[in-house]
């Protein structure tokens, strides 16, 4: 595994969103009250890309369908409840200096 700068640390701020593309991993980078989360593009439910998600209480909530995951739990599932759906792949975030990024 090696460390990928996604950001420095300076450029983020609340409504904060970038796209990348790393090594087969579409990730988003976005920044909402306070907290800075990476994870997948794209909904596990039907690929609906994530881009413009609502991110709240550390939950994201995906427009096209209300599937709502939480952000600072391994992206659980957390509605609809019992529903077979794989959780949203969730990144953790590594900091060097006045960088983010992660570990793939």
């Amino acid at each position: 595994m090696r460390f990928i700068v996604l950001e420095r640390l300076i450029n983020l701020e609340d409504g904060y969103r970038r796209r990348f593309e790393l090594d087969g991993h579409s990730i988003l980078l976005a920044q909402e009250e306070g907290e800075v989360f990476a994870f997948a593009r794209h909904c596990p439910h039907q690929h609906y890309t994530l881009d413009y998600a609502r991110i709240e209480n550390g939950a994201l909530y995906c427009s096209a369908h209300g599937f709502e995951f939480n952000l600072r739990r391994f992206g659980d599932l957390i509605k609809p409840q019992g529903f077979p759906c794989n959780n949203l792949k969730v990144y953790d975030l590594h900091y060097e200096g006045d960088k983010v990024g992660v570990m793939i």
